[in-house]
């Protein structure tokens, strides 16, 4: 158990520590914090949209995939394709296909995180896919030695009026979900409609999907007594689709494009969605986006893209290794030596290889055994789907030496692959030399003894004996990668020497990618119309239940929001510098239904404020099955039916505790003004004019439940820390962003708060559920909700000890979907415990799926938005918390684990750094200022 020690970071850092004024940007990525050793690279290609990869702008989404006939296919979302019943539809799919289609026998794909962009090489034929950053269009791009002729597909599925089950979906706007021993009940089918097709366009194709009617909205309205709230239909007349454009195409049909016989390609696809829209309508609105994008010249856009990229990723990350002994691999496993690299011969002329090199190149990357098995295959100089890896390509002279290469050893990775056709094997001859004859000061590989291989990097040597062969062609490989620390031998595709896992051996590296992934997963969608999905994002695929099919549009809990769910993907976002991916969040919880919030409290409760329910859609009501189906008119109790969510109310708080945690992070004091305050304001008057006090003057929450878990409480921790957390904040604002009135008000309702309950448990005094609670039917750990999300308990408090007591003495517990076990950890300083439970996370993805950062279904669907946004909010809290002006560092990292690091804190404020054999080193604090808030602890 941790008891941090908390030394001021000027007395432990004086001689380490440098700061600056402003932020800076650094014009390339810097190789050390590069995403590329998190790209996730195939050698193969994929049956079907279970090996899809994501890609995104913020608002478009792809899931892309590469067929073994040579195919490119992807699937295009939308955060906004919102279909007549409330479902998040996709926009359609698309095949592009080459004739003669390319070999995949030889076939490499990358996910080039840095650029956000999907690379392949099919045989000679280059393929690069992604949807501008910056504007509303998709760019497919074929490059060949060959002329091919290349179509452009469209493929619906929605082709007629289809009808499907109401209860595949937990929140479909006709579903009332049965009691025990009932039947399921709706209000009649749902009813799916076709997509349309245009027709007779010149040189491009395209579709559409239009909501002729809406089903939900106005019978729910009805229903819930909001019906006399007057706002747009959210469902009727919206309507979305995709135009496909290429140069000099010719329309085959109303379903196919033909960009003429040529060695390259590119098709242009211009997604948009129109709200309400005639088909004239959407169609004058996307030729707006047409002639919007194409007056910025292509190559302009592109650099535009890869900036937008590029500064994403420079503004934050996190890259963890396991001990200093992997760090300092990870800055090189070769030794560092002025030589440069020499192809058979060593630098005294001697141990000379007789024979030929074929094509050969040498990357700053380790290719994986995939890879290496491909590129056996074929003996051919080939282009790598990164041209920045490469530091050399091509033939090379025998007894050659490569001018101004000596510093080649430095990079982190390294893969060395040669050609070789040996006229004899008789005596031990120099392969590839970087090294002093009789030392171990570099890089070696060479044939001793005779016919053998043998791989020298420093101190590691690798072996395998009378494995060549003479007068024959062989492929030679050597991979080093620096994230795992291992030395690899391969020969004609095969290993012959070092570890066989090919699997990352860090637990370090395996938790970092994860982050990255799901950072980018988040990017893919994050800035769109409308909040993140937690069940799949925009990135479901065909969606699989008892063995069958239930189409691309099907999730598991279907299209409404829980908001106990759908704030874990938002969590890390201010701590990693992503402020602009909150905006949809609180623009639909907090602006968009602000005064139907209100309108709705008034009408259900007969009082002021606001309370947000658990579950809704995203035009404002609750669901069908949430609030049940008798109308309001004939209630008595007009509150919800559904007891899973009757009295949970804590969303609202918690949206006032993210948006204060906002203003502090920004310092933007128009949203703090015009939001922030105004709803959290609201969000106390509802508790305060919703519950009595007793004689003390403190009030009783009663009725009242603690999250879906415990459904008879009294004084639940999760609105009495809420409570407590938001009241602390808004009274610690600078005066002049309130008035006295204001100030007033927030102390007379934090006079009426209860204290955090605790219970007394086998001699110990833990935090409780509630003051009184009973009927648990789920299981959440709400007596830790004052360590996350209120931070009340935390490792550096008094009450920390009774924080850890509580949670070794919880029932529910487990390490995936939305469970925060790891996030309580961390914040109670728990190191070892915090780790063990992450790196099963990060290792825990849908095994259906190809994607390494696909998780799921846990508890939800695929891809498990929860899960990732878990991690990533339990990974940062590991290494950086904060609690008003104090920045904590490394509350709760392993002492075996090393970090290079770059995270945001409030007040405008960035840290970078590293924590190398249990010390912080390198770190810069910006601005200056800041410097003296910093506590390193131990």
């Amino acid at each position: 158990m941790n008891s941090p020690l908390l030394p001021t970071l000027a007395l432990l850092l004086a001689s380490t520590l440098s700061v600056s004024s402003e932020p800076t940007l650094k014009n390339a990525i810097e190789p050390m914090f590069s995403p590329e050793r998190y790209n996730v690279v195939w050698a193969s290609p994929s049956k079907d949209e279970h090996g899809s990869t994501p890609l995104g702008n913020g608002s478009t989404g792809l899931n892309a995939w590469i067929e073994p006939n040579g195919d490119l296919v992807f699937y295009i979302s939308r955060t906004d394709s919102w279909g007549d019943n409330g479902r998040l539809l996709k926009v359609g799919r698309v095949r592009i296909t080459l004739n003669p289609a390319p070999a995949t026998d030889d076939f490499l794909q990358t996910l080039s995180l840095v650029d956000g962009t999907l690379k392949a090489r099919c045989g000679e034929t280059e393929i690069r896919l992604w949807a501008d950053a910056n504007h509303s269009v998709i760019h497919a791009e074929i490059d060949g030695p060959k002329d091919t002729e290349a179509t452009a597909a469209i493929e619906l599925w929605r082709t007629e009026q289809v009808s499907i089950p109401s209860s595949w979906e937990c929140s479909d706007v006709h579903l009332f979900r049965p009691r025990p021993g009932e039947k399921w009940g709706n209000l009649g089918p749902t009813v799916m409609e076709p997509d349309n097709l245009l027709h007779n366009q010149e040189g491009r194709i395209g579709w559409y999907h239009r909501n002729i009617k809406s089903v939900g909205p106005a019978m729910h309205a009805k229903i819930q007594g909001m019906a006399d709230f007057e706002r747009l239909d959210p469902l009727l007349h919206r309507t979305f689709g995709a135009i496909i454009k290429a140069d000099n195409a010719k329309r085959l049909d109303d379903t196919h494009l033909l960009s003429s016989r040529a060695k390259s390609h590119r098709f242009d696809l211009y997604v948009h969605t129109e709200h309400p829209a005639t088909e004239a309508e959407w169609l004058a609105a996307t030729e707006q986006v047409i002639a919007e994008t194409q007056a910025v010249p292509l190559a302009k856009r592109r650099a535009d893209h890869e900036a937008w990229w590029q500064a994403f990723w420079q503004r934050s990350w996190i890259h963890a290794t396991s001990g200093s002994e992997e760090l300092a691999k990870a800055t090189s496993l070769v030794p560092s030596n002025t030589l440069n690299v020499r192809f058979g011969i060593n630098p005294n002329g001697g141990n000379k290889f007789t024979g030929q090199f074929g094509p050969s190149t040498i990357l700053t990357r380790a290719l994986s055994a995939d890879e290496i098995q491909q590129r056996a295959k074929t003996r051919s100089d080939r282009a790598t789907t990164d041209s920045s890896e490469v530091l050399f390509s091509g033939t090379p002279a025998n007894h050659s030496e490569l001018q101004n290469s000596a510093r080649w050893t430095d990079a982190t990775s390294l893969t060395a692959e040669l050609w070789i056709h040996p006229d004899s094997l008789t005596e031990s001859v120099r392969l590839l030399d970087k090294t002093m004859p009789g030392s171990d000061d570099g890089l070696l590989l060479d044939t001793h003894p005779k016919n053998s291989l043998r791989l020298i990097v420093g101190a590691q040597q690798l072996n395998a004996s009378g494995c060549l062969k003479a007068n024959q062609w062989q492929h030679v490989v050597a991979v080093l990668n620096g994230a795992t620390g291992q030395a690899r031998l391969f020969l004609d595709g095969q290993q012959v020497a070092g570890p066989k896992d090919d699997k990352p051996a860090s637990d370090a590296f395996v938790l970092s990618r994860a982050y990255a992934l799901q950072r980018y997963i988040n990017a893919c969608a994050g800035r769109g119309a409308y909040p993140i999905k937690f069940n799949g994002s925009i990135f479901t695929v065909d969606g699989i239940e008892n063995d069958k099919s239930r189409g691309p549009d099907y999730r598991r809990w279907g299209p409404g929001y829980w908001w106990q769910n759908t704030r874990l993907p938002y969590i890390s976002m201010l701590t990693s510098g992503d402020v602009e991916m909150t905006d949809p969040l609180y623009k639909m919880y907090c602006q968009d239904l602000f005064e139907y919030h209100k309108y709705r409290t008034r009408r259900h409760t007969g009082h002021g404020g606001i309370y947000v329910p658990e579950c809704m859609y995203f035009w404002g009501e609750m669901f069908a099955e949430t609030y049940g189906e008798t109308p309001f008119e004939e209630r008595e109790d007009k509150l919800q039916d559904n007891r899973y969510h009757k009295w949970e109310w804590v969303s609202g708080l918690e949206m006032s505790f993210m948006m204060l945690d906002r203003y502090e992070h920004t310092l933007d004091e128009a949203f703090l003004k015009d939001t922030t305050i105004p709803f959290a304001t609201e969000i106390l008057t509802f508790f305060v004019e919703h519950y009595d006090v007793d004689k003390n003057g403190k009030l009783v929450m009663h009725p009242a439940q603690a999250l879906e878990t415990w459904w008879e409480c009294t004084n639940p921790m999760d609105p009495v820390a809420g409570m407590h957390a938001v009241t602390n904040r808004l009274l610690g604002l600078p005066e002049h962003l309130t008035t006295a009135a204001m100030r007033a008000y927030w102390t007379q309702v934090q006079a009426k708060l209860p204290d955090l309950p605790t219970r007394e448990h086998k001699g110990e005094t833990i935090f409780a559920p509630a003051e009184a609670f009973a009927m648990c039917k789920n299981g959440e750990v709400p007596e830790l909700y004052c360590v996350f999300p209120f931070r009340l308990s935390s490792f550096e408090k008094p009450n920390a000890e009774m924080g850890r007591r509580t949670l070794h003495h919880r029932t529910a517990r487990g390490n995936n979907g939305w469970r925060q076990d790891e996030i309580f950890m961390a914040y109670l300083g728990l190191a070892d415990e915090a780790r063990e439970n992450l790196v099963g996370r990060a290792r825990n993805h849908h095994k259906g799926s190809r994607f390494p950062a696909f998780w799921g279904p846990n508890m939800d669907w695929i891809p498990d938005q929860d899960h990732g946004g878990v991690l990533m909010k339990a990974f940062q809290a590991m290494l950086l918390q904060t609690e008003g002006k104090k920045i904590y560092l490394r509350p709760a990292w392993p002492k075996d684990w090393n970090v290079k690091f770059r995270l945001h804190a409030p007040y405008k404020t960035v840290i970078e750094g590293r924590v190398q054999d249990g010390k912080i080193v390198d770190l810069a604090v910006t601005p200056t200022s800041r410097a003296k808030d910093v506590v390193v602890t131990q």
